[in-house]
């Protein structure tokens, strides 16, 4: 049986904190509400509304009434009543303050390896990495979280951005190029049905939003943190009729690039946008002389 102020404790998680660690973010605020499109389902009109101050989502989508997070996690990730309180007693380990405190440390990859705290990003290093990446603060704020975690008996922390499988793409800028818990592609939502946009990496999916004005991709959009991920992401693929691919200009993305061929749909090499370019940011880099800021 679970003790009442366990299910107490992941009832007071507020689900907006939540949802931006599963990498979701509100597209609009209607007074106390923030509205999203909804996480359970790809949709064209943003119907998941969250009131922050009560604590409790509505989605307009489905027939179900209002809830809490329990009931959220319960259908996010299919579970039952008490896995999901689990999940939440872990995801409030992760959010222990201060930064450095090792109380209820989430365990991932293995023993050695521990995430001990999980923020919006402000971290002025951090954000120094992305502007100099071209990246709009806002923007990244909106894809990506700071993560802070024990390595062995070192103290760290880089640009996390979340995949669907509740694991990290960390990026510092200074060497830190790995995955933390388990890997996997991340899926964006975007109102327009009929294509799907690939990507390769975070930042060439954050450069291609900056390139062409956008807060949000137009298409549902899926970014693979690695090519090693496409087969997996077939399935969810075939579902589109059209592949919008963004992938990288080298024998990886080219070797993604056929294989996406190869499921029948078809696949725009959109890579021709950037030709000269190994790869989005590299194009995008080169084309805003101008430094993006605040």
């Amino acid at each position: 049986m679970i003790a009442s102020q366990t299910i107490q404790l992941a009832k007071n998680i507020a689900i907006a904190d939540y949802l931006a660690h599963r990498g979701f973010q509100p597209v609009s605020q209607h007074g106390e509400r923030l509205v999203y499109y909804s996480p359970l389902r790809l949709e064209s009109t943003p119907s998941f509304w969250v009131n922050p101050t009560i604590n409790r989502y509505k989605d307009f989508g489905s027939s179900e009434t209002g809830d809490d997070i329990i009931k959220l996690v319960q259908q996010l990730d299919r579970c039952s009543f008490s896995d999901a309180v689990e999940r939440l007693s872990q995801f409030a380990g992760l959010e222990t303050k201060p930064v450095f405190s090792f109380s209820g440390p989430l365990k991932l990859e293995s023993t050695t390896t521990q995430i001990r705290s999980i923020k919006l990003l402000s971290n002025s290093q951090l954000v120094r990495y992305v502007e100099s990446r071209k990246i709009s603060f806002p923007i990244a704020r909106r894809y990506c979280q700071e993560i802070y975690y024990q390595q062995g008996e070192k103290n760290l922390f880089a640009l996390g951005f979340a995949n669907d499988k509740g694991g990290y793409a960390l990026r510092n800028g200074v060497g830190v190029k790995r995955n933390l818990g388990p890997g996997g592609y991340t899926t964006v939502a975007g109102p327009k049905t009929g294509a799907m946009n690939v990507f390769e990496g975070v930042f060439d999916f954050l450069s291609a939003l900056e390139y062409y004005g956008l807060t949000a991709p137009t298409f549902p959009t899926l970014i693979l943190n690695s090519t090693t991920n496409l087969e997996s992401a077939f399935e969810l693929l075939s579902t589109y009729e059209r592949i919008n691919a963004y992938l990288d200009n080298d024998q990886a993305g080219k070797a993604a690039l056929s294989k996406l061929e190869m499921l029948g749909k078809s696949a725009k090499n959109c890579a021709e946008l950037y030709g000269n370019h190994k790869d989005f940011n590299a194009f995008w880099l080169e084309s805003t002389p101008l430094s993006i800021t605040r």
